[in-house]
């Protein structure tokens, strides 16, 4: 779960999208064709649960090197061949066997590899250079990715694929929070706390415009709801003026422009919101 204390006081903390506790993680190598790809997704994790105590075992009696980028300790090699998903091994992080798919599932093993016939879901791979990053699990795109359904280790339905790509038409943080609030205080909107913020989920496009706003409410000094009502006229000029004045870095991913979220404050003190500088 999200925690965010909310100080008026305290730039930063408004500055900052939501992020979660969790940290990175390595991820799984996919191999199609004559690619090897990023896996975004841990198939293994599905497996029956004494296949797992076996794989934990293992990796205690190696004595297995693990990272907060990868808690796991393991990297698992795929392959993807005619619409079906194999195991070919389990590796350490260094790179060292731990097992090959057919020691670690014999009732699936064809050769060295076995038939991951226990998945079923969604994975999603890709190649290429870093487009999004968020540093929490899996959350981060590469240019070219696809996603596919996979049914008892099948692919269910069409593959889909992407062309991801991140377009830089912001301005830095500090300039979008000191434009929104002037806006806002130049619209006369009548009385409003002396301590508020704007919080706002929206997408922006290849301009740096707000394309859309999925949800947003006005937040008191501490945190606590203000105004939620969409139709509550302090909340609309409040959204009037962070689309008219804010401009954002926006990423095209999935085939759709990619959800942010942040915390602009407006008013502090019962005036517009400006960025106290500290005297050298």
């Amino acid at each position: 779960m999200i925690r965010v204390t909310l100080l008026l006081s305290t730039v930063a903390c408004f500055l900052q999208p939501f992020r979660a506790s969790a940290t990175g993680q390595a991820a799984e190598r996919l191999i199609v064709g004559c690619d090897t790809m990023s896996l975004f997704a841990l198939p293994l994790v599905k497996a029956d649960s004494a296949v797992l105590v076996r794989l934990e075992k293992r990796l205690k009696e190696i004595d297995a090197p693990w990272s907060t980028a990868c808690w796991r300790a393991y990297i698992g090699v795929w392959r993807l061949d005619k619409g079906r998903l194999w195991l070919e091994r389990v590796e350490t992080t260094e790179g060292d066997p731990v097992f090959t798919g057919a020691e670690l599932f014999p009732k699936s093993a064809e050769g060295s590899r076995a038939r991951a016939d226990w998945f079923s879901g969604e994975i999603r791979y890709g190649a290429g250079k870093p487009v999004y990053y968020q540093h929490d699990g899996f959350k981060r795109n590469l240019e070219r990715e696809w996603v596919a359904m996979l049914s008892k280790g099948r692919v269910k339905r069409g593959t889909k694929a992407y062309r991801n790509r991140r377009y830089e038409s912001g301005v830095e943080m500090v300039d979008n929070v000191s434009r929104v609030a002037a806006a806002f205080d130049s619209l006369h909107v009548g009385k409003s706390p002396d301590l508020l913020s704007l919080y706002v989920v929206f997408a922006a496009d290849s301009t740096g415009r707000v394309v859309r706003i999925d949800r947003a409410r006005l937040l008191s000094e501490k945190g606590s709801p203000v105004v939620s009502d969409p139709a509550d006229p302090l909340l609309q000029a409040a959204l009037r003026a962070f689309r008219s004045v804010s401009r954002w870095d926006a990423w095209w991913v999935g085939g759709a422009w990619k959800e942010q979220a942040y915390f602009i404050p407006l008013r502090r003190g019962g005036a517009v919101w400006k960025l106290q500088r500290k005297r050298p």
